[in-house]
């Protein structure tokens, strides 16, 4: 009886870390593998992805651009007219992304009138943003908060999400090692983008 249970542990130890924290047990290829899955569920949404002034961090499947203005001619969107969806992402975790006036009142337009889903990740523009009726600041808001969602979904009503249920932590992530704190952040956008069909309805 002793051996037969001697036998078996390493399999029910396995179960256990398994259940306890499931991603902590794969191997580097498989968390890569599972990574370029997630984003390829994302490309399969036919999203135009738009990174402002930065280029696009992700796995290298990732179908993503950089572009400079916010204005019809930098967004180039007839050249994007068969996208279903189009996301702009303002990546501003080191504090460099420059905000003007014109920037906030064309990001509302682009949220109101076309659609876009707004991702705002960093802490500095913020305020600006809420002011700019761009974020609506939650009762629950927390000061630190990295990690913003705002769109207008199908019934034409205002939906946002922040911090830990959206990217602030990333539970979700495959990759659990080896990326930067604003890789790991963007990926686990990526990552919640591509699983969740509640931002897209």
């Amino acid at each position: 009886m002793g051996i037969a249970l001697l036998a078996i542990l390493p399999a029910i130890i396995m179960i256990i870390v398994w259940s306890a924290g499931g991603s902590k047990v794969m191997s580097p290829e498989l968390q890569q593998k599972t990574m370029q899955e997630y984003t390829e569920k994302l490309n399969q949404r036919n999203a135009d992805i738009i990174f402002y002034q930065k280029d696009p961090i992700g796995p290298a499947n990732l179908k993503a651009r950089r572009v400079n203005a916010l204005n019809d001619q930098g967004l180039a969107l007839n050249l994007f007219s068969d996208k279903a969806f189009h996301v702009i992402i303002l990546d501003d975790l080191d504090g460099s992304l420059a905000l003007k006036d014109q920037d906030i009142q064309k990001l509302k337009s682009l949220l109101l009138n076309d659609h876009f889903r707004i991702v705002y990740l960093g802490t500095m523009h913020y305020n600006q943003l809420v002011q700019g009726e761009i974020l609506s600041r939650s009762a629950n808001h927390v000061d630190g908060t990295k990690s913003y969602l705002t769109y207008v979904n199908n019934k034409n009503m205002r939906s946002s999400v922040e911090g830990a249920a959206f990217a602030d932590e990333p539970t979700t992530m495959p990759i659990t090692s080896g990326l930067t704190e604003e890789e790991t952040i963007i990926y686990t956008v990526i990552v919640e983008l591509g699983r969740k069909d509640l931002y897209w309805t």
